[in-house]
Parts: C-alpha cells; structure tokens; sequence
C-alpha cells in the first residue's frame, strides 16, 4: 500500500518516523523539530495505513504494517524510529530495511492481557470521550505542549478504529527476543505495559541496547521530548548510529 510520507529537515542523516495506533504523523511535530534542529536530521515522517491521509484497508495484522514500512521507505537509513505500534513495525521491518540503527520508544512487543482489553473495547471510542476524561486518564500528559489534546483528536478524526481488533490478536505472543537484526534500542517507560522487566532483560542478554526513562509513560515522545532526545543523545549523533 503506498503511504503518505512528508519530509523536514535538510540533513545529511536520514531518519524515518512510525507513529504508534491512533496518531498520524503529526504526532512526532516536538520530538521531531528536536532532531532536525540539533542532530540535524532528515525526517521522512509516515502516515500508517488506516491514518491520517494513508488509505484505509480491511487487513490490519501486524504483518500488513511491516509490509507497507518495506514498501514505502528506503534501504540503509541511518535510524528508523518507532514508538508502541511503529515500534514493532521497525523491529520486524529492519531485517529487510537494514537501518544502521533501530530506536523503538515502548514498543508494543506485546500487551497484558487487561490492557488488550482496552484497546479492543475501549480505545475505538477514545474519540468520543469528554475532556475532562482523557485528563483524568492522564491524556496527554500535564507536560505536553499545550496544543497536544487539539492535535490528538485531529489524529483521532482521521483513524480507522476498525484495526484494533486485528491489532490485538496480533499482539499475543507478541515480538519474541531474539538477537536484534540492525543495532538496535529501545527506551521503555517505567513501568512499561509492553516490555516486562524480565523481558527486558532478555533482550538485553541477546544484545539490544535497552533503557528505561525514570517517570515515563508510553507516551515519552509526548511526554518529554526533551528529555527523550537527552536519553538517546549518544545514539542520536553517532555517525555510524552506535553509542559513544
């Protein structure tokens, strides 16, 4: 399926951005515009399918997003990030697309079981829920920028929640450890609904670079942009994407 994709930044590095579910590329508007601006990088910024101005589909597994991100972006990228579904989108999307490094921000490897729950039943109707609500469910976060709410329900407006289904089921077992196929890392929030502490230390045995960021949520790049790029800054302006 071909994608939206929209470029900023003029750098000499080249990195690509996969939203989680629900978002469009917008999402990455702070986290991105850190980037550009100090690590001078060229964001190729992706709408998945079923989001903002990509098409919409019948077929959601996991495996359709891992195609569509094969499909759309370039070999040899310096980073493909990804954060909760984009997250394991550029997992399994590395092995063909061979980034010189993966960045997942708490990517859905997998989710427990009442917080699948949520997603199937709960999350389709986000877009319905009063204000007053999504701030006392902790959405967006008191350290978003003020804007973040307004940008969330025009992500919403434009999202097919018929997907969450097909996500869901997708989701269990979920992405096994196993050795990372690019140098790859991954920040969790803390704690993290999809990557246990145990799970966690499993894939840092089989070698991936594994952070926790203290006080995060799943969604840090929302959360603390700043904070987020402070966290991955050895990373970020490693010219061969390996940590200083």
């Amino acid at each position: 399926m071909k994608l939206f994709t929209t470029t900023i930044g003029d750098g000499p590095r080249t990195a690509a951005l996969l939203h989680g579910a629900s978002m469009t590329h917008d999402i990455w508007r702070d986290f991105g515009r850190i980037l550009v601006d100090t690590y001078d990088l060229r964001l190729l910024l992706v709408d998945q399918r079923g989001h903002g101005q990509s098409p919409r589909s019948t077929a959601y597994a996991i495996e359709d997003f891992i195609a569509d991100a094969v499909e759309n972006l370039p070999t040899g990228l310096d980073f493909l990030i990804g954060q909760s579904l984009g997250g394991r989108v550029g997992a399994e999307a590395s092995e063909a697309l061979r980034p010189k490094r993966y960045i997942g921000l708490d990517p859905a490897f997998t989710v427990t079981k009442p917080y699948a729950v949520l997603l199937e039943y709960v999350a389709p109707h986000q877009a319905r829920f009063p204000t007053w609500l999504l701030k006392a469910m902790g959405s967006p976060p008191k350290t978003a920028a003020p804007d973040t709410l307004d940008r969330i329900r025009a992500a919403w407006a434009k999202w097919d929640p018929s997907m969450m289904k097909q996500l869901v089921a997708c989701r269990t077992p979920g992405f096994v450890p196993a050795p990372p196929a690019v140098p790859s890392t991954i920040v969790l929030a803390s704690p993290s609904f999809c990557v246990s502490p145990e799970r966690a230390e499993e894939f840092r045995a089989f070698g991936w670079d594994v952070r926790v960021k203290p006080g995060a949520i799943h969604d840090l790049h929302i959360q603390d942009p700043k904070g987020l790029a402070l966290l991955l800054d050895d990373v970020l302006r490693a010219s061969d994407g390996a940590p200083a």
